[in-house]
Formats: structure tokens, C-alpha cells, sequence
């Protein structure tokens, strides 16, 4: 306290001492057309010590005070640019296996460094509006709607400096195109011809006309260069999976591995031919994690700066900190329990299907893993999305007693001693396969539990991420299967319902056929009226709720934690986890 009175008092003294010295020195200043140079020095030599004290303090004042004024108007109105420099590290569980566009769309790690590699014909912004990438304009569309034509940017250049071409285009196209090669994306492209105009130029013919055709375009795009000369058989087996040669704005510089052969991590370089300017970001560099719980240790550790996946079993990841920013990011995603209704098991039967939705408690589900950051899904179009149906969402409840009046009324008899029920003599057991990611072990065991109050005997079943997509999902070796689907940003239910689309690479996992639905969903797509499209899907969705060939869970928003430090992230809504990377080359660390 004695501290503050001493300065307040020295505070008030300097200030009096200036009022003085302005005083003395406005009166000096009305006698100043008399003096001469000569009197100078013998004003000077007339003040005392304490007066030249005085006098040059007051001198310094003023320096110090028009400096500060003269940084004060020349920095008016500015603030720190982004600047070079700074490096990302983050962490991933799992491995990569292709980073190819391509082949990408069936693993999280692949998809994720392939946004960064390879940039795209058109892509999403922020707010899920399309705008150009490696194009030069969005599609221009024929009179009949089934002609779409591209125009690439001049002067694009691939990492390697070669130029990007329409034969690039075609080559990518076709190779998806291929059934040889099995790219998840063969059947947005199996209907479509693909023909070069130019060298910048191509055409896109489709069959019938698809009202939400367009968002394929958002596609990483392949140099034949580099590709061209691999056999069907060669593709998947390539080292050019790891080691790409993209146009994205990071460029893969360093592979490191540990003694056996594991990948430890990848590093990338900014790309000095990126067409949308060179990032900011010096770096990138992601760590490859065995599991959550080692990738949790390693952020604890500060072994790495960010989560490409978040536990949301750990609490102190999913509350706001003073030591992250934390993006809450939109999906067009949804959870569900899919039924094999191709494989003669007890799922086959409809009472059994409707009790399992009646004893579902989605909240439970929905606080218990995800802590609060989801809503209900009731069925394959999310709220929010063209299409939603509210009158499902109204009618849907959970009741253990309504589900199993419905199971005794479908001869589903209750065993008093196994606590299972049996109909003409086959126990209600199934297999529930999931993969080993934390989020779905919960949710899987939730339910699980949940089901079994009804006298279900679930057999839990988990795998690895690879293991359910190449066998479990690709071979529909699965009795129910817990899996997340991402309708995309236009929520056309086409590839996951038609019944053309029930065998690999379709992504009809229930195998679900019915007429009336091909026949909604098929006039939906070849309409561009929103307000028709609207009431095909309601009509749709009302046949699934009808059917239930999947118990529809519930829409997690992607929480995605990184340091305070990096700036320019602007993120609301994403189609894919691996689009949080959409502007990346607009992070930033540094500032000037």
C-alpha cells in the first residue's frame, strides 16, 4: 500500500512539473521573435543544475510522447496478418493403407490425409456451398440437366511439377469407374460417360438425370503419370498408396516406421505449387496411435498437439479449456443397427425387428457415450436435412411392455430359466459386430443390454476398422451390425437403400428390397424440385420406419480440440470428419 502511495504521489509531482514547464515555456515562446542566436548560450548558461534537470526531462517527454503518437496514427486501423512458419502435429488411430483418393472413402486415416494431398474438382466451404477447387467455375449443365461440363484452372501444377490435364480427369474417373480396381465410389460414377474436350476441358454425360449428381465432383483427382501404367492387380499393392504425388496444399516428405514394419508417422511439407497459394504452415506431421487409449496418453504427454478422434468417454477432452479452442462441427451423419435381412437368421422375422426398436433408449446411448453432444436419428434423413420427416421422431418411444406383447404375440415364448426367448425350438440370438473404436464398444454394449431386457441373447462381436469393412460390411458377413453412414451433403438415400444397391461396393447394408421405395427414391433424384424431392423422401422414410431394417441411433456432432495457438480455422458444418481440413492451407501460427 505505502508502494502505491509513493508512486500516485511521484505521478501527481511529474505531472505538476510538466503544467509548469508548459507554463514557463508558452511565455518563452511570445519572446522568441526577439531573441538572436547569439543569446542561446547565455540563456542556457543561465540555468541552474536542477533547472537543466527539469529541462531535459521535459525534453524527453515530449520525444517519448510524439514517438508513441506517431506509431499510434501509423498502425491506426491494422492488426497481425498471417505469417510462415509453425508446425501441426496430431494424432491418429490406426494405420494408412491408401492415401488415394480413389480408395480412401472406407478408412478415416486414408481420408484424412488424402483431403490434405490431393485437392479436388469442386469442394465444400464452410457452410456445405459448393465452389470451385482444381476447376475453374462450378459445372456448367446442359438444357436437359444429364450433361455436365468441367473446365480446369490453366497453369495447375501436380507436387512434382508436372502439369494437371483433362486426362488426369478421365484417367480418375475411369479407374473408379473400373470394377477391377473396387473403389467405394463406383456407384456414384457407374452410370456416367466421361469424355475429353481439350486439355482442360471434359464432358460428363449421365443416363437419367440426378438432382444431387453434382456433390461427386467434390473428388481428389489422380496424376496418370504417376498411375497410369499399374495393372488392376497392381493398384492396391502400389507403394505410391504412401508414397502419393498429389495437388493438394501439403506435400508427404518423410515416412518414419518402426523396426517391424508399422507405420510411427508422416510428415508434409507446405506445397509450394499449391494453386490456392502456398499454407502458412510450415508442417504437418501425424502420428499413427494402436488405440484411443494410446492416443490419450500421447496427448497428455504433449506428444502431439491435436485429436483426429475424440474420446468422448473422457470427459476433460469434451469441456472448453483455456488450453484449446474447441470447434463443435456439424455432420450429416447418423448411427444405427443395421439387420442382415439377406441371411436367414431370427432377424428375418418383422416382430422381432419391432420390438428391438420399441426397447431402444436413445438418451441412455446418447449421455452415456456422447455426453450430451448428439440428438435421437429415427430414421435415414437427419433433422435439418431436405427431407426429414418430424411425424417419425413424434411417434417414436421406447416401451419394454409394447415390445414384448409384441414378441408373444409373434410365438416368441419366454424360457423362465435362460431369460431367452424361443420359437419353435430356435432361441432369439443374434451376433451384434461392431469395430473396436471406443464410442461403438459403448454404444454396443448399451444396447446389448438394453435389448436383452426384452429375453434377446446378443452375442457381441468386435473387430477391428479394417476388419468390418472388408469383411464384415463388404461381404455382409454380419447378422446386426452397429455402423456409422454419412449421407453426404445432399441427402439423396439412393446408394444406401435402392435394392440395386444391397451387394458390395453398394453400400445397402441390410440388403432392404422394396419396389415402392426404388421407385420414390429413383423420381426424387431425377427432379430438381426441392419441394418434390421433399415429399418422396417423407414417403420413403415412412416405408423404412414400416420395414425397420435398421434401429436408427442417434447424430454426433465432430468436437475437434486444437491448440490455442493456431488460428484461422473456420469450421460449422462438414460432410466428413476428414473436411475439417478443408481450408487448412489458411491456418496459421505465426503473425507479422
Amino acid at each position: 500500500m505505502n508502494i502505491l502511495k509513493k508512486l500516485l504521489t511521484t505521478f501527481l509531482n511529474a505531472i505538476s512539473l510538466l503544467r509548469s514547464l508548459f507554463a514557463e515555456a508558452l511565455n518563452g515562446l511570445k519572446l522568441t521573435p526577439r531573441l538572436s542566436r547569439g543569446h542561446i548560450p547565455l540563456i542556457v548558461e543561465s540555468f541552474s543544475k536542477s533547472e537543466l534537470v527539469k529541462l531535459s526531462a521535459a525534453a524527453m517527454v515530449f520525444i517519448i510522447a510524439g514517438g508513441f503518437l506517431v506509431f499510434g496514427a501509423a498502425t491506426k486501423g491494422t492488426s497481425d496478418l498471417p505469417a510462415r512458419g509453425g508446425e501441426q502435429v496430431e494424432g491418429l488411430v490406426g494405420q494408412p493403407r491408401f492415401i488415394n483418393p480413389v480408395l480412401a472413402g472406407t478408412s478415416s486415416v486414408d481420408s484424412d490425409l488424402s483431403r490434405i494431398v490431393y485437392a479436388q474438382l469442386i469442394k465444400f466451404d464452410k457452410d456445405l456451398n459448393l465452389v470451385p477447387d482444381l476447376a475453374e467455375s462450378l459445372p456448367t449443365v446442359s438444357e436437359d440437366q444429364k450433361t455436365y461440363t468441367v473446365k480446369l484452372k490453366p497453369n495447375l501444377k501436380w507436387q512434382d511439377g508436372k502439369p494437371i490435364r483433362s486426362d488426369d480427369v478421365l484417367f480418375t474417373i475411369q479407374t473408379i469407374q473400373n470394377d477391377e480396381y473396387e473403389s467405394p465410389l463406383t456407384a456414384n460414377w457407374k452410370r456416367v460417360t466421361v469424355e475429353k474436350i481439350d486439355d482442360l476441358t471434359l464432358n460428363f454425360t449421365l443416363r437419367e438425370v440426378s438432382a444431387s449428381f453434382i456433390i461427386n465432383f467434390a473428388l481428389g483427382i489422380l496424376p496418370k503419370h504417376i498411375w497410369g501404367e499399374l495393372e488392376p492387380n497392381q493398384f492396391r499393392l502400389s507403394d505410391l498408396n504412401l508414397k502419393p504425388v498429389g495437388s493438394g496444399p501439403f506435400v508427404v516428405k518423410e515416412i518414419r516406421k518402426t523396426s517391424d514394419g508399422t507405420l510411427k508417422s508422416i510428415s508434409l511439407d507446405a506445397n509450394e505449387n499449391y494453386h490456392a497459394g502456398r499454407p502458412f504452415l510450415n508442417s504437418l506431421t501425424f502420428k499413427f496411435l494402436e488405440d484411443p487409449e494410446e492416443l490419450v496418453t500421447a496427448y497428455q504427454a504433449r506428444e502431439i498437439d491435436s485429436l483426429g478422434y475424440l474420446p468422448f468417454d473422457r470427459k476433460t477432452f469434451v469441456e472448453p479449456s483455456e488450453k484449446f479452442n474447441q470447434h463443435q462441427i456439424n455432420l450429416p451423419q447418423y448411427q444405427a443397427v443395421f439387420f442382415n435381412l439377406l441371411k436367414d437368421n431370427v432377424l428375418t422375422d418383422k416382430a422381432v425387428r419391432q420390438a428391438l426398436w420399441l426397447a431402444t433408449d436413445r438418451q441412455e446411448i446418447i449421455e452415456q457415450v456422447y455426453l450430451g453432444y448428439a440428438q435421437a436419428a429415427y430414421g435415414p434423413i437427419i433433422e435439418g436435412n431436405l427431407g426429414y420427416n418430424p411425424n417419425i421422431s413424434q411417434r417414436t418411444h421406447t416401451s419394454l411392455t409394447e415390445a414384448a406383447d409384441i414378441l408373444d404375440r409373434g410365438n416368441w415364448v419366454l424360457d423362465e430359466f435362460t431369460g431367452i426367448r424361443v420359437k419353435n425350438d430356435k432361441p432369439l440370438e443374434f451376433n451384434l459386430t461392431t469395430n473396436n473404436l471406443v464410442l461403438n464398444v459403448k454404444t454396443a454394449q448399451i444396447i446389448k443390454k438394453q435389448w436383452e431386457q426384452i429375453g434377446a441373447k446378443i452375442n457381441l462381436i468386435v473387430v477391428s476398422p479394417t476388419e468390418l469393412q472388408q469383411q464384415s460390411i463388404r461381404l455382409r458377413d454380419f447378422d446386426a451390425l452397429l455402423f456409422a453412414q454419412n449421407t453426404g451433403a445432399d441427402p439423396d438415400p439412393f446408394a444406401f437403400w435402392d435394392s440395386t444397391q444391397v451387394r458390395s461396393p453398394g453400400l445397402n447394408i441390410s440388403g432392404f428390397k422394396n419396389a415402392t421405395v426404388d421407385q420414390l427414391l429413383t423420381k426424387a433424384r431425377q427432379t430438381n424440385d426441392v419441394n418434390v424431392r421433399n415429399t418422396y423422401y417423407q414417403q420413403f422414410q415412412e416405408i423404412i420406419t414400416d420395414e425397420i431394417p435398421a434401429v436408427f441411433l442417434d447424430s454426433a456432432v465432430y468436437v475437434y480440440n486444437v491448440p490455442k495457438e493456431i488460428k484461422g480455422i473456420d469450421l460449422t458444418t462438414i460432410i466428413h470428419p476428414s473436411e475439417r481440413f478443408l481450408d487448412i492451407n489458411k491456418w496459421y501460427i505465426k503473425t507479422r
